[in-house]
């Protein structure tokens, strides 16, 4: 879980340095991460500002049953969250 949180936020980081294109400023990388949008990752759809005070909604769980990982939840993508 860790290391997939860990990995879902550098695509995120590089994802809006690309849409920010060469010549990559903090200035830059800030306008493009207040209108970046992108579908179909390993967490559903992304969006800035929003993704600032909603979780993005994809996700499934699984448990360790006799040395295997057995799926409990399929993945699929719920209505996104408001943190508190």
């Amino acid at each position: 879980m860790h290391m997939l949180t860990g990995y879902m936020s550098a695509d995120l980081f590089v994802s809006i340095a690309q849409k920010a294109g060469k010549g990559l400023t903090v200035e830059s990388f800030q306008a493009a991460a207040q209108g970046f949008s992108d579908t179909g990752t390993l967490v559903g759809d992304r969006a800035l500002p929003k993704g600032q005070k909603d979780s993005f909604g994809c996700g499934a769980l699984v448990q360790l049953k006799n040395g295997a990982y057995e799926v409990s939840v399929p993945f699929k993508c719920y209505e996104p969250i408001p943190f508190k």
